[in-house]
Formats: structure tokens, sequence, C-alpha cells
């Protein structure tokens, strides 16, 4: 029921990652799809197949990798309505067209090349910056991969990027076109303005009753009051039923033994090491030490780097080598030279950090609360069918409630935020949006199904009754009604206001002398695309003034207000005078051409291998 729930549901950050992964969906297009083969593969490409087994792979590897960024937000049939499914295929259309073109060419990768690659990744790294095995198979297996997939997967992309990088060699921006897009963007203009506040058109009056019932009549968005739901639920919630459970002090121990590594700590070592190519230059280090020298200063004046501090260290996270002279040292020891693939190291320790752990009886609160709730979400389900079968035995929300010892929410009035008649929040909902999505959902006089909220929580609603929206009566909403008024009269005398003053700057006078005793202002100049923020014009208004001639005024609508500006300076841009600007929009613009450059090479790539993609299998797998 929840995931059901969820397909229709999702965040504000999980769109914002579905839609840059649209973006490529576009790039490559979607005409493939029209073309059907029947076959056992997802799609072919130019004799290539793609089955359905590692387009799920890629799917959920894709997925994951969102999730994370998302933190794990996103389910599997919210991805498939986004289109994440059809995107990831795209893009592995792509990579196996651009991996024909590449074959095509001859492009072959060595494997002296493939391993230089990875040990020059930084995610294989270790803390001393040096290519680590066991971080390598630690992030191959954390993404799911075996080591002659990923160097299959390495050599397709080495291939692919070479055979890319040569289209795209010659796709940079002409310089006559940076330079013109520069002095566009960067060319600013100074303006005198004036802003004719609506506050300052305090001559409005005072509404009359009929002009009042009018504007009423005539604005009711503000004046109406939401549907407003009548409801009845049930909610059985872990929070609540776990404070009721009681944890023996069998159960407590148990959960404790199985949790100790939790609470244990095991002793850290802050360590600082140095590190030498040759064993004399350690050796001499090591000497200089010997003497009293500081650590540090011994480090600088032998190796010429500073000492590298690794901070607070446990076992297994030194190379082997280093870790037993590390932990066998006393505390302000430091080692004899330790040789290592990566040269002779000196390491010092700084400090202990005993090994330690929590009793149980330190921990035993939040064990407790753990393992209560723990019980109540595995007792949830059993509630759930009791409550189920109460209700399929004809009794009422009540009788079931009362019978099982459920809590009753009764809701005299709540809209679809969850607001009461009074504007405020309505007490003891739900959290999430299942509770109201199903209450207004519901008919009139029904009852929702039994709903999930996340991992622990159950409701049924029952809709007792609906009151649509309504105009509120005047006399309810008649101090808002006649703010509204005022306020529309005001701004609307403002708008005269300033249409009258830039005609008398039409007409030769100067905007100060125009402007009767408005207050003038000058901003700083500004360009087509600066903000608002940066000079408090409306956009409105900086469009208008890109647009006149030195002398010429115009008006836009603001905050609170109407500008009128006068364009005192026109400013050209000098891309001579701005080499880091003119960088910038020149490796933007190259950009869009190799992109563009991408997008020619693989619509001719389709031409010479034919692509075809079976909906049929992807319906039946996905």
């Amino acid at each position: 029921m929840l995931d059901a729930i969820r397909k229709r549901t999702a965040s504000i950050v999980v769109m914002g990652l579905i839609g840059i992964l649209i973006l490529s969906f576009v790039i490559w297009g979607i005409g493939d799809l029209l073309r059907i083969r029947i076959a056992d593969v997802v799609a072919e490409v130019g004799g290539v197949d793609i089955p359905p087994e590692r387009l799920s792979t890629e799917f959920q590897r894709e997925l994951n990798r969102l999730r994370t960024r998302a933190g794990n937000q996103l389910t599997r049939e919210q991805a498939r309505s986004f289109g994440l499914l059809e995107t990831v295929l795209q893009n592995m259309i792509a990579r196996t067209l651009f991996d024909l073109g590449a074959a095509d060419l001859g492009v072959a990768i060595s494997d002296d090349l493939i391993a230089r690659d990875i040990r020059a990744k930084p995610e294989f790294r270790n803390q001393l910056g040096t290519f680590d095995s066991n971080q390598f198979y630690q992030v191959l297996r954390s993404n799911g991969l075996s080591e002659s997939g990923y160097v299959a997967l390495l050599r397709g992309d080495l291939a692919r990027a070479q055979y890319m990088d040569s289209i795209q060699a010659g796709g940079g921006a002409p310089r006559a076109l940076v330079e013109a897009v520069y002095r566009h963007r960067q060319e600013k203009r100074r303006a005198d303005v004036v802003k004719v506040a609506d506050e300052s058109m305090t001559a409005v009056g005072e509404p009359g009753e009929a002009a009042l019932a009018a504007f009423h009549k005539d604005n009711p968005a503000p004046f109406t009051a939401p549907e407003y739901r009548r409801l009845t639920a049930v909610i059985l919630d872990a929070e609540e039923l776990a404070r009721e459970i009681a944890v023996s002090d069998e159960e407590l121990a148990d959960a404790y033994q199985q949790r100790e590594d939790e609470f244990r700590q095991p002793e850290r070592r802050r360590l600082w090491q140095m590190v030498f190519v040759d064993e004399a230059d350690a050796k001499r280090a090591h000497g200089l030490l010997g003497e009293g020298r500081d650590f540090g200063e011994v480090a600088k004046e032998v190796s010429g780097a500073d000492a590298l501090d690794l901070g607070l260290v446990a076992r297994g996270r030194l190379q082997p080598e280093l870790e037993d002279a590390a932990f066998s040292l006393t505390d302000g020891a430091y080692s004899q030279p330790i040789q290592s693939p990566v040269g002779w190291h000196l390491v010092m320790v700084d400090g202990i950090e005993e090994a330690k752990i929590q009793t149980l009886d330190q921990v035993s609160e939040k064990i407790s609360a753990d393992v209560a709730r723990e019980k109540a979400i595995d007792g949830l389900y059993s509630l759930a069918n009791q409550l189920e079968d109460q209700l399929g035995g004809g009794a009422t929300i009540e009788e079931a409630a009362r019978q099982l010892n459920f809590r009753l929410l009764r809701i005299d009035a709540a809209d679809r935020l969850g607001l009461g008649a009074s504007g405020n929040p309505v007490a003891g909902l739900p959290t999430g949006s299942a509770f109201l999505d199903a209450a207004f959902r519901t008919p009139e006089g029904e009852e929702s199904p039994l709903t999930e909220t996340g991992t622990d929580g159950y409701f049924i609603v029952r809709v007792d009754g609906v009151t649509p929206p309504a105009l509120r009566p005047l006399d309810a909403v008649r101090a808002g009604v006649t703010a509204a008024w005022k306020a529309e009269r005001r701004a609307t005398a403002a708008d005269a206001a300033a249409k009258a003053l830039l005609e008398r700057i039409k007409g030769g006078a100067g905007l100060a002398e125009g402007a009767k005793g408005l207050q003038v202002t000058t901003p700083e100049p500004f360009t087509r695309l600066t903000v608002n923020a940066d000079h408090g014009l409306p956009q409105g208004l900086v469009s208008g003034l890109f647009g006149v001639r030195r002398g010429e005024a115009v008006m836009a609508r603001g905050v609170g207000g109407v500008y009128v500006a006068r364009l005192k300076d026109i400013l050209p841009a000098s891309p001579l005078s701005d080499s880091e600007g003119l960088k910038a929009i020149e490796e933007q613009l190259t950009r869009s051409v190799q992109a563009d450059l991408l997008i020619q090479l693989a619509d001719a790539l389709r031409e010479r291998f034919p692509v075809t993609v079976n909906p049929r299998v992807i319906e039946q797998n996905f």
C-alpha cells in the first residue's frame, strides 16, 4: 500500500536529481523507441545486444547513486515514473554507438594504460595518498562490480573518451563569437531612477458598501475558504505502542551483546609521519630526532615537506608495515625507518586514546527504547490484521478501536494542508502526506483502505462530512477586503503617477524636475544579467533600459511600487581588459559547440549502426 502512495509522491530533492538525468535523455533522443524488434534483448545497436540483465544492473546502480544523494527518498517505482529507466537505456545506447565508432577507427587501450589510470584515481588511494588494493576492491564491491567487469568498463570508457576527444578537439568557439557574446553580456548601463511607492498614494478614500461588496465578489480567491473534511480515524503508531511495551532484563542483555561493537571504541593513536625516497634520508632524519630535534622541523629540513598529520587512527587503517610499528610505540616515541612500497617512513605517536566500551547500565535506556520500538514495529502487522478483521466483520471504526484499545482521532475540520478552520495545524495527524491524501481521496461517508505510514504505522480514515470551498461572507472578512481594496487603489494611483512622470520626461523635462520632489537615485552600473538583489531594480525595468537610447526613459512595476528610470550612460564592455571573464565565456561556448558535435555524431552513428528497442521485453522485465 505504501508503495502505491510513493509512486505518486516525490520530494523536490528527488525531482531535481531526476531532472538532471532527463537532460541527457533529451540529448540522445527517443526516436529509436519507435522501431521495435521482437527478441529477448531490450535493445540492439549495430548488432550489439543489450540484455535485460545489463540494463537492470545499470538502472539499479544509477538508482543507488541517486538514493545516496537524495537521502534514500527515491523508490524504484518513482524512478521509473520519472523516466530514469529510459534515460539509462538511452545512455547505454549512446555509449555503445561511440564504442562502435571507436572500434571502427581502430582505437585500442593497452593494459599498461588501464593500470596507470586505476592507480591514478583518488578514490582508490589511502590516507597516505598511495594506491591501496584493499580500497580498490572495497570501492568495487560497494558498486557491485568485479575486477574484470570494472576493467572492461574502464577500457570502454577510455576508448570512448579518446574517440570523442578526437571529434571534440576541433569544437572550439570562434574568437569573434566569444568576444561578441562577452560584449553583449558585460555591457553595462547607468540610469537615474525614481520609485513611485504604492504606500505614498494616501488619498484613496474609504470604500462604500457597494464598492466593497463588488470587490469581494470580483476577487473571490483570497477570501474563499478551502474544502474542509470532518474525519474519524484509527491510528496505529509504533512510537505510541512502544511506550506501553516492557523490555525484560534478558532482552536488554541479549540486545546489548548483539550490539556490543556499537558501544566499543578501539584504541586510537594520533600519528605523524614523514616520507622519504631514499633510506639514507630516513636514517639522517632518525638521527636528528635522536638529538632531541622537533619532528616537524626535521621533516621540513630533510624532506623539504611538512610532516603529515594522519590524525587519530585505529588498527586496520594503515599499511601493515606502518601499523605494526605505530601500535608498538609508547606515547611520544618515534619509529625506526620503515620501508613500504612508496618509500621510507618515520612515524611518531602524539597521543593515545585507550580502548573503551560503554557498559550495559550506561546504554540501557537507549537499548530499551530501541528494543521496544522494534517489538512495536514487529507487532504492527498483526494489529493491523486484527483491525481489518474487525472492520471486515461489520464493526464500525469506533467499535473496532474500542475493542482493540486503539487511539481514535476525531477531526472537526481539516483542509488539504492539515489546517483547521482557525488556520492552525490540526493536532495529532500522522506525519507525511499519506493521511491527508487518503482523507481527500476518499468519498464522503466511506472509509479509506488500511494504509501504511512509512515503516512504523498504519491508519484508516473515514470521511464523515465534506464542506466544499466557499466564499466567506463579507462580514467575516471585511477588514481583509477593505485592505485589499485600498491596496489596489494605491497601486492604480501609483501606476497613473508613474505614467504621468514618464510623459513629462518624454516632453523634455528632467527626471528630478518631473518627479516633483521624489527621491532620485543612481544605482551602480548593471548588466542585462545583474540580479535584482544587486541593484534593487525590477527586471522589467532593466530589460527596458537595454532597449532604449541614452536620455530616454522607461517604467516598470516592482515590489511595492512603480519604477521610472532615465538612461544616463551606456558602458561598452572591453574583452581585452577581462581575460578571466573572456576565458569563462569561451569555455562555456566551447562546451556548447562540443555538445552539438556529439549530438551530430550520435545521429550519424545511428545511420551507420541501426538501433532497435524492444518495449515488450522492457515491460516484461521491468
